[in-house]
């Protein structure tokens, strides 16, 4: 009996593995090569683009990983695909996010500096050299401060370039994005962050399980971010059937026979 649930759930599991390679070989075929194309980018389209190959580090990196013992990293991947998506439309969303999203970059580089420095001053016999972090600091933290004051005015810390945590964030983009976040992505928040919450006395099968839904939510969020980058580079414009395709390549796996592929095909193409 424990055997054919372990073999119910891998095959589950390997159904939405199948569902990310699949949207991988579409976004390779309809999606990355029009994006490599793309010149003299302006600031808002790097911003674009550099959260997009982050995206497709991400899956690519997910893609080796196909056994139960890979839960924790599965699960991690995941949740990043799915900020990353947010981050995504955000810069839709928010006016000149991408200049919010530019200087946060700063912003993080200068405290970081900033820690390591202050560290060395409070431990000078430690061993590091603190050149290059005092020269950011001399160079950038004026301007930085000034323009997260313009920015952010009255937060002094933000924990993101939005201004606002995951969850805010999610309610502000709603629908997928709400739902995603309040069932996908927190059904697997235990299995990303330290302790036993989750873990302690689980099924061996249960974990074969958690893949799965690992894997349904970096699906969900690669569709998510493909969508965003085929509406802001206008991809439709070249290929009007684009957004029917991919959710073609997501649906594929789940058939069981060249009927049901011939007929799913047919309708997207319709």
């Amino acid at each position: 009996m424990e055997d054919n649930l372990v073999t119910e759930a891998s095959a589950n599991t390997d159904r939405f593995y199948t569902v990310i390679k699949s949207m991988h070989e579409f976004d390779k075929t309809e999606v990355h090569g029009i994006v490599m194309t793309q010149l003299s980018l302006t600031p808002r389209e790097t911003c674009f683009v550099g959260t997009y190959y982050r995206v497709l580090g991400n899956v690519e990196t997910l893609l080796r990983m196909d056994k139960a013992k890979d839960f924790q990293a599965i699960a991690m991947l995941a949740r990043a695909l799915f900020e990353l998506s947010v981050d995504l439309k955000l810069l839709q969303a928010i006016p000149d996010g991408w200049a919010k999203l530019i200087t946060y970059s700063d912003v993080e580089k200068l405290h970081a500096a900033k820690r390591i420095c202050a560290f060395k001053f409070k431990n000078p016999g430690a061993d590091i050299d603190t050149t290059v972090y005092d020269t950011f600091i001399a160079k950038k933290s004026a301007a930085t401060v000034n323009r997260q004051a313009t920015m952010w005015p009255g937060n002094p810390n933000p924990k993101h370039w939005s201004g606002l945590n995951l969850e805010g964030r999610a309610t502000l983009l709603k629908a997928s994005f709400d739902e995603i976040y309040a069932v996908d992505y927190s059904r697997i928040s235990w299995y990303a962050h330290p302790g036993l919450t989750g873990v302690l006395d689980m099924q061996a099968v249960t974990f074969i399980h958690l893949c799965a839904y690992a894997f349904h939510l970096a699906a969900k969020a690669y569709q998510e971010s493909l969508l965003t980058i085929i509406q802001e580079f206008k991809i439709t414009k070249a290929n009007d059937k684009i957004e029917q395709l991919l959710k073609l390549a997501k649906q594929l796996p789940f058939t069981d026979t060249p009927d049901q592929v011939e007929a799913l095909t047919r309708i997207a193409l319709a």
